[in-house]
């Protein structure tokens, strides 16, 4: 089976490292769980990237299964470029399309 190539942008580390400073300021070791959830969708999304919901133009969304987050990513002929990786609770309009 074909897997694409995950690339993520400095905005979308930016963003997992401030979720998981959060959820290790929460609990110990909870920001770790957070990242390795993270990493468990995108390995899922580097085998079927269509099999998500498309949410605005050709951006789709991950959502993580046990943390309130989703990766928002494109796809390319070869890859998947995540472009941020933020809470459910936020509106993407206002986080980080328009910058």
């Amino acid at each position: 089976m074909r897997r694409y190539k995950i690339v993520i942008a400095p905005k979308a580390l930016r963003d997992m490292q401030r979720a998981t400073d959060y959820y290790n300021s929460q609990q110990s070791g909870l920001g770790k769980r957070f990242v390795e959830e993270v990493k468990t969708e995108l390995d899922a999304v580097s085998v079927t990237p269509f099999a998500r919901a498309v949410r605005y133009n050709e951006i789709r969304f991950a959502v993580l299964k046990k943390f309130p987050f989703a990766a928002h990513y494109y796809v390319t002929s070869d890859s998947v470029i995540v472009l941020a990786v933020i809470s459910m609770f936020m509106d993407p309009e206002s986080s980080w399309i328009k910058k």
